[in-house]
């Protein structure tokens, strides 16, 4: 052994334990239901709808695979038309993460319901604490309550802690 492999091991061990931030795309899908919904009535045409909303994701080899999803979101249309904003939250049973959404809702003539939009990670606790990004989502209403949609980004993660000796 070289005067030189007690320091490699060190070094070694060093970037295992605290390895940069590492970017990977991301992305999954979601089904969801409205839990609960306040319309308030700005004019003719116009309304001003608060809801929230529970579902699952689907992201294989994702951290995000099998998370609950919880969103709080703002929608103002005008004629079916309008923007959206609000909050989702992935829940996983060693972590959270939540982000900012902002989008356009558009309703056709048949009624159909559909939005598209971006998001940023705001916060994140647990094994996702440190989880940083940004991307874009769509999502359509197979009635007044159910939704599909899917998600995609780039995201850094925080180096992972290593067990390896």
């Amino acid at each position: 052994m070289s005067s030189h492999a007690p320091t490699a091991i060190i070094v070694s061990v060093a970037l295992a334990l605290a390895g940069p931030a590492l970017a990977m795309p991301m992305g999954g899908s979601y089904s969801g239901r409205v839990d609960n919904q306040v319309p308030q009535m700005l004019g003719p045409n116009q309304v001003r709808v608060q809801q929230t909303a529970t579902g699952l994701n689907a992201g294989p080899g994702t951290p995000l695979d099998g998370a609950k999803v919880q969103w709080n979101e703002i929608v103002s249309l005008t004629n079916g038309q309008g923007p959206v904003e609000g909050t989702i939250t992935f829940i996983t049973p060693t972590g959270t993460s939540s982000s900012a959404y902002k989008g356009t809702v558009t309703t056709d003539a048949q009624g159909r319901v559909t939005g598209r939009g971006t998001f940023k990670t705001s916060e994140a606790t647990g094994e996702l604490a440190g989880i940083k990004g940004s991307g874009t989502f769509d999502v359509a209403y197979s009635s007044k309550t159910d939704f599909t949609g899917s998600w995609k980004g780039d995201f850094r993660t925080p180096g992972q802690k290593s067990s390896r000796r």
